[in-house]
């Protein structure tokens, strides 16, 4: 079950979409179909926080360009050794000069090839090549590759500049402070399992459960708004035993 929620601090929290999906389905297959459900109801919000199961640079260039949605979740870290080393030059200090179809290495070297490539998890990517009369007396080339010359491989623009942007929008404690706000959603799912009896489906099969998971949303729904009018506050966050160890500093 993938449960969206309204999350303003002045406004009840409401359940604004419910999807059912069988196990085998991956998150990050549902961002496009959450999107587009909201969408169709004119609900789809500014800022939209998931977690990292719900994002990659695929589904941040689509939600903007289809949606205008900001999809704001954490990103995977790059992946080269470069960046898992801490030292030397990954993807992300090389720049991409998209109009002319070549990249800039941080030595100020151009790139000689390009061409796209049809990866078979990725999907479509780019590629750009170095010279090897560039890379091979180069001072710093034990910095940029193993090899004896360097190759990029990099997402079509929109995805690629995605990815970068949120790889450093992350960092920023604005972010953080932001991001902050999706912890109301595991409130949600507790309070789906234990006033509603979430975790049990009542009837077999898809159809009969995606309707309980419906109805439950709805439920929710009519006990958040009765708070709401009650001026009943929301539940403080659980505090697990061994957080209540922690000394009071």
């Amino acid at each position: 079950m993938h449960l969206t929620e309204t999350c303003e601090p002045d406004a009840p929290h409401l359940v604004t979409n419910v999807e059912t999906t069988v196990a085998s389905v991956s998150d990050m297959e549902m961002t496009p179909v959450i999107h587009n459900e909201l969408a169709a109801r004119g609900g789809t919000p500014d800022i939209h926080l998931v977690d990292a199961g719900y994002v990659d640079a695929h589904n941040l260039a689509t939600a903007r360009h289809d949606h205008g949605v900001s999809l704001l979740g954490p990103v995977k870290s790059n992946t080269g050794w470069q960046a898992k080393a801490g030292a030397g030059f990954s993807i992300d200090a090389f720049t991409v000069d998209w109009d002319n179809q070549r990249v800039i290495c941080p030595s100020g070297k151009a790139s000689t090839q390009w061409g796209s490539q049809t990866h078979r998890t990725e999907g479509p990517v780019f590629y750009a090549r170095f010279l090897l009369a560039d890379c091979r007396p180069c001072p710093s080339r034990p910095q940029y590759t193993r090899a004896r010359r360097r190759e990029i491989t990099f997402r079509p623009r929109g995805e690629h500049e995605a990815l970068a942007q949120a790889r450093i929008d992350q960092q920023s404690p604005d972010w953080q402070r932001r991001y902050s706000h999706r912890a109301g959603v595991e409130g949600t799912i507790a309070q789906g399992v234990h006033a509603f009896g979430l975790r049990r489906a009542r009837y077999r099969g898809l159809a009969k459960t995606r309707l309980q998971h419906q109805l439950t949303g709805a439920a929710m729904n009519f006990a958040r708004l009765d708070a709401w009018l009650t001026g009943r506050p929301l539940a403080p966050t659980r505090t697990s035993p061994f957080a209540a160890l922690r000394p009071a500093g």
